[in-house]
């Protein structure tokens, strides 16, 4: 199963749920530099959001985190 799929398939599980990049990166052994480029065309279909948040604890005060699209949750009747 390719890292799209798995990282819908979790979502789809959890649709409550975000993960930071560095969660994503960690949870299915991807080196964090790529997850942007692997994630795209879930991104662009709607299975997924990548946006900005705000975090104290980062070197650049924000990461990039991960939550199911709109399409993923229309998908699940959300």
């Amino acid at each position: 199963m390719g890292l799209v799929t798995s990282v819908v398939v979790w979502f789809a599980l959890n649709p409550d749920e975000e993960l930071s990049s560095a969660d994503v990166a960690a949870k299915w052994d991807v080196h964090h530099n790529n997850l942007k480029r692997s994630l795209e065309y879930a991104e662009i279909k709607g299975w997924l959001v990548r946006y900005r948040k705000e975090d104290k604890t980062s070197r650049l005060k924000w990461r990039w985190f991960y939550r199911p699209g709109p399409r993923l949750l229309k998908e699940l009747g959300r």
